[in-house]
């Protein structure tokens, strides 16, 4: 009865199957993917022939290890070694050909052919050094065999000394190249959090004539505001002290009218995502650490990575003196694994986002330029170590280690991914407008973009419990970082460059909701002075009939 009288629910009733089912079409390999590590395609030239941008780009990212010179140089090597491996090739052809000839000898080599088979062996030895074997009798043509095998096998093992080689470099590459960052926008703010640009302000914080930009206006109502954890412990809907009790610290329940409000906000945002083009995607909560690690977040810890760095480049002292960063994945693996001695491969790891397991499902694909672009709504929980938080964001539900949300994904051509992000970001600001909070569009500076994004846009909620602004969601266009590192590229248009092979499609990432940020958010905003909470209109339809939230009904 409820799902009635929602118009969001109305559309996605009527939204046309085949405008889902065409997405799965994609899909084309009918055998599961075999356990292996994803192999990223990077352009070794470009990084080569642009070194020194790529350099200033990365430290204007604040990101020190990048050696875009050194993969220059690794570039270089590579392909002189592929060419002596080449040459002796060729030379080990000839000598086969040679013996393929021998083999054949006598009464296979008429008379009519002798004359030109020594012309033809003669200028081979001028040439080559290759042997003249014509009119060898059986003896002697076996000797010559012997002497063209013993040849083959010292080229032979030339070929596989220079292969090791080219592997260990090709390694070497493969990991430099990985510690690029993405280019930044031209319009991108340079520096830290603090040189964040503000873009848009919606809201009136709560009737206040003057917004502030800054935090220096502490003066914003008369009216003295609650913090969200006393609100939320007040009406009883979360319980962080059970959560630490069986999980560990930072890990909650939510009770009664706050598991409402959960699958509230989720219903919401999935029912607009739908009615905006978005297929709906439950994800899975895990994904392999090499497809963490291609989407552009950290699966090791720093010290992993100095250890890492060391056994590919042959440097001890990067392994002990590693920075030790933590990093805010967690990984997982069975009991019975736990007991090996070694490390699997490629763990598992719990996922951060669904941007995740949604870009990912399209690894290794090739797609057709007409199912472009392809939008995903993916519902999943989160998890995040959060190491090194302190303070009062590790007050009651502000940041927690596992969380559930809402995520859009957008596969794009690359000449529309602008565009897309756009859309993403005008998605956003009408689900927060019609939640009826304050917010402001910020464009984030180079220092917090990640290694993927390319642009970033964050969107803060003003939280008057808290007297700040507080992050609620994030949209990036993070070109084609991803796509390369995951294999995933579209048919390229012949008319455009003559040949129709494949190029890499631009990934895009944005929340929809990150549920105890926007409950936190609407706690603040939404409360009044006897303590209790109005329920923002577009949730009711699935709150049960509640309007407000009391502690006596909660």
């Amino acid at each position: 009865m409820l799902a009635k009288t929602h118009p969001g629910l109305h559309a996605l009733r009527h939204l046309r199957p085949a405008s889902w089912s065409s997405t799965s079409n994609i899909i084309r390999s009918s055998h599961q993917q075999t356990r292996t590590l994803l192999q990223a395609s990077f352009d070794y030239k470009h990084i080569r022939d642009n070194a020194q941008r790529l350099l200033e780009n990365a430290h204007s990212r604040n990101v020190r290890d990048a050696q875009p010179h050194r993969v220059g140089e690794l570039y270089n090597e590579f392909r002189q070694l592929t060419s002596q491996v080449n040459e002796y090739r060729s030379s080990l052809n000839n000598i086969s050909k040679e013996l393929g000839a021998l083999a054949r000898g006598g009464k296979k080599h008429s008379q009519q052919k002798q004359h030109q088979h020594q012309h033809q062996h003669q200028q081979q030895e001028k040439t080559q050094g290759n042997v003249d074997a014509s009119g060898l009798d059986e003896s002697g043509r076996a000797a010559v065999m012997a002497d063209l095998h013993g040849r083959a096998s010292i080229v032979k093992a030339s070929i596989q000394g220079l292969e090791l080689q080219l592997g260990s470099i090709e390694a070497r590459l493969r990991y430099e190249a990985a510690k690029i960052p993405n280019l930044s926008h031209p319009d991108t703010p340079l520096g830290d959090e603090s040189h964040a640009r503000t873009v848009h302000i919606n809201g009136n914080l709560h009737n206040t004539p003057t917004v502030p930009l800054d935090e220096t206006n502490s003066a914003l109502s008369d009216v003295e505001f609650k913090d969200h954890y006393d609100l939320a412990l007040s009406l009883g809907i979360v319980d962080m002290e059970a959560g630490a009790r069986v999980a560990g610290s930072r890990f909650h329940y939510w009770r009664g009218a706050g598991a409402l409000l959960e699958l509230a906000l989720v219903q919401y945002a999935m029912t607009r995502a739908v009615a905006a083009g978005f297929v709906p995607h439950i994800t899975p909560d895990v994904a392999r650490s090499s497809v963490v690690d291609a989407c552009g977040f950290r699966p090791r810890s720093g010290a992993e990575d100095a250890l890492l760095d060391s056994q590919i480049n042959g440097d001890s002292a990067a392994a002990v003196h590693g920075s030790g960063e933590a990093s805010q994945i967690y990984r997982v693996m069975s009991v019975a694994e736990e007991s090996h001695k070694e490390a699997a491969a490629d763990p598992l790891c719990l996922v951060a986002t669904a941007e995740i397991p949604l870009v990912a499902m399209r690894q290794q694909q090739i797609l057709d330029r007409q199912s472009l672009p392809i939008s995903m709504a993916g519902l999943s929980h989160c998890f995040r170590a959060e190491a090194g938080a302190r303070g009062r964001d590790t007050r009651g539900i502000y940041r927690l280690h596992q969380f559930t949300k809402v995520e859009l994904v957008t596969l794009a051509l690359p000449e529309n991914s602008q565009a897309e992000l756009t859309r993403l970001v005008d998605f956003q600001k009408s689900l927060y407008a019609d939640l009826g909070l304050t917010f402001r569009l910020l464009q984030m500076p180079t220092y917090e973009l990640g290694a993927s994004a390319y642009q970033k846009f964050d969107i803060e909620a003003w939280m008057p419990g808290r007297r700040a602004w507080g992050e609620i969601s994030s949209a990036s266009n993070c070109t084609d970082y991803q796509a390369r590192r995951l294999g995933i590229r579209v048919r390229a248009e012949s008319a455009k460059d003559g040949s129709g092979s494949p190029v890499f499609v631009h990934t895009l990432n944005a929340t929809a909701v990150a549920v105890p940020r926007i409950v936190v958010a609407m706690l603040e905003s939404f409360q009044r002075p006897d303590g209790s909470v109005a329920v923002p209109h577009v949730l009711r339809p699935w709150m049960m009939g509640m309007d407000m939230l009391v502690p006596e009904r909660c």
